[in-house]
């Protein structure tokens, strides 16, 4: 019989939820306020980062060093985005989840969002996901594997035991410093790495594909 992973550990923003969008929407709408626009290269690079780092480029952008109050603003126009309306789930997370579910595969999400942001959505979240791990749970979000190693040790399990889903560089970052064998659904250009797989999204993709990813992947590290 082939080896299988033991738990499948998810990023929320930009890889089982379409949030990206909501977030540069709030953010854009705050530096309009101001007359301010971002390049891409700086949309790019705000991209999965701590909420606190992209208040603070909005703060310097708009002359502002009230970053506190613009994370605020920032977390009050998500929340209610989420609130109010369904779940963005992206292209064959919440099918991927749900197999999963049957196969009685655990699965937590580890988000660099706050608290505040994930009980917006925690309640219509499947019930198979057994926790989430916000920045409000760790005192290093990513790209730091703080996140991702406390979620292990909730589930009682190591980084060779786990395939990690995520879409940004700070994600892919802190996954593969875990030392555990990622997936990528990138939404921004991503550096190779021996124990990453970079796909082009979910949608199609069952539990079957990421176990032999998994056992590929670990095995070339």
């Amino acid at each position: 019989m082939l080896a299988e992973p033991k738990a499948v550990l998810w990023d929320f923003d930009g890889t089982l939820v379409n949030t990206e969008p909501v977030w540069q929407e709030v953010e854009r709408r705050m530096l309009a306020e101001h007359g301010v626009t971002f390049t891409t290269e700086q949309w790019e690079s705000m991209t999965g980062q701590d909420a606190r780092l992209s208040a603070a480029m909005i703060a310097e952008a708009i002359g502002s060093d009230d970053v506190d109050g613009l994370l605020e603003r920032l977390h009050e126009g998500v929340a209610e985005h989420l609130r109010s309306r369904d779940l963005p789930y992206l292209p064959g997370s919440r099918e991927l989840l749900l197999e999963l579910e049957s196969r009685g595969v655990p699965c937590a999400i580890v988000t660099a969002s706050s608290g505040y942001i994930l009980d917006a959505a925690r309640d219509r979240l499947p019930r198979h996901v057994s926790f989430i791990v916000t920045s409000d749970d760790v005192t290093r979000t990513k790209p730091h594997p703080e996140g991702y190693l406390l979620a292990m040790e909730r589930l009682g399990v190591t980084p060779a035991d786990v395939v990690i889903l995520e879409d940004s560089v700070p994600g892919t970052m802190s996954g593969l410093a875990s030392g555990a064998v990622v997936y990528a659904v990138p939404s921004v250009p991503l550096e190779p790495h021996r124990r990453m797989h970079i796909g082009v999204g979910l949608d199609g993709i069952g539990w079957d594909e990421l176990a032999k990813v998994w056992r590929e992947r670990k095995e070339a590290a």
